[in-house]
């Protein structure tokens, strides 16, 4: 099964100006980036081919930036969290490694293009579906918030696009577990 993440970070920097010494201050909230990254990509056998992460940074200064990571085209997965915004800051940069991109789509653009190429939406909401009850297809893209969830104009997005919400349960999780519980759920 090809699994697609959509991050909407709306506090993540869109600068490559932070600091990787600091990446929850200077970065608006970028370890929480860094470990979704990692939770997508890396496997004990290397970098996951089945996964897409597709990361819309949302803060300042000129936002929208989205960084997509195509585990099938990338060499290795990042292991930590500064590798996995060292990655980051070369595809702001514009010399990303292979499987990287960076380009200015906003949040609706990238749900846009998911939906284009097959992909049906899922909106990870604690008062969703029951996740574990449902039967996914070959593709899935499954889109979650940072700390700040989704604001309002971004879940009326999601609804004019047909994504169903669902639920890994009845308690708020952090991004890179609900990934992570994705991924562990879903062969």
């Amino acid at each position: 099964m090809f699994r697609a993440f959509i991050l909407k970070a709306s506090e993540g920097r869109t600068a490559p100006d932070f600091s990787l010494k600091s990446l929850a201050g200077s970065g608006g909230r970028m370890d929480l980036v860094c470990r979704c990254i990692i939770g997508a990509l890396l496997t004990p056998e290397g970098v996951d081919r089945e996964c897409r992460l597709t990361v819309v940074l949302e803060g300042p200064p000129d936002p929208p930036l989205s960084v997509r990571f195509e585990g099938a085209g990338m060499e290795r997965a990042p292991e930590g969290e500064v590798e996995a915004a060292e990655v980051l800051l070369a595809a702001m940069r514009g010399i990303p490694p292979k499987g990287v991109s960076a380009s200015r789509e906003g949040f609706g653009q990238v749900l846009r293009a998911h939906a284009r190429e097959g992909f049906p939406l899922y909106y990870l909401h604690e008062a969703g579906e029951d996740f574990f009850s449902l039967v996914f297809g070959e593709r899935a893209a499954f889109v979650l918030g940072d700390q700040k969830g989704i604001d309002p104009a971004g879940e009326r997005m999601l609804d004019s696009l047909g994504a169903r919400r669902v639920s890994l349960g009845p308690h708020p999780y952090l991004a890179s577990h609900c990934i992570t519980i994705v991924k562990g759920f879903l062969p």
